[in-house]
């Protein structure tokens, strides 16, 4: 009975091993479920990254229409074309 160390018991003799090897062995289960469930969630396609991807690209069309680095032509084309996507 002396000395032994199971992986959930509490051990015994001058140091806590029974503590270390059960939060060892809670640690090895927490990891097990959180790597199971990494693997099996489903993932849904976020369909809000799209819109705003555009909301992005127009503030940065207007940023530079404003900057002076366009001109409103192509400020128009370009907002024409983000706005069919």
């Amino acid at each position: 009975m002396w000395g032994c160390n199971y992986l959930f018991g509490w051990g015994s003799g001058i140091f806590p091993g029974g503590i270390f090897s059960m939060l060892a062995g809670l640690l090895i289960i927490a990891l097990t479920i959180y790597v199971a469930i990494r693997i099996f969630r489903t993932r849904t396609p976020n369909t809000d990254v799209w819109s705003q991807d555009r909301i992005d690209s127009l503030q940065i069309l207007k940023a530079r229409f404003a900057n002076g680095e366009i001109t409103q032509e192509e400020f128009t084309k370009i907002k024409q074309v983000l706005s069919q996507s």
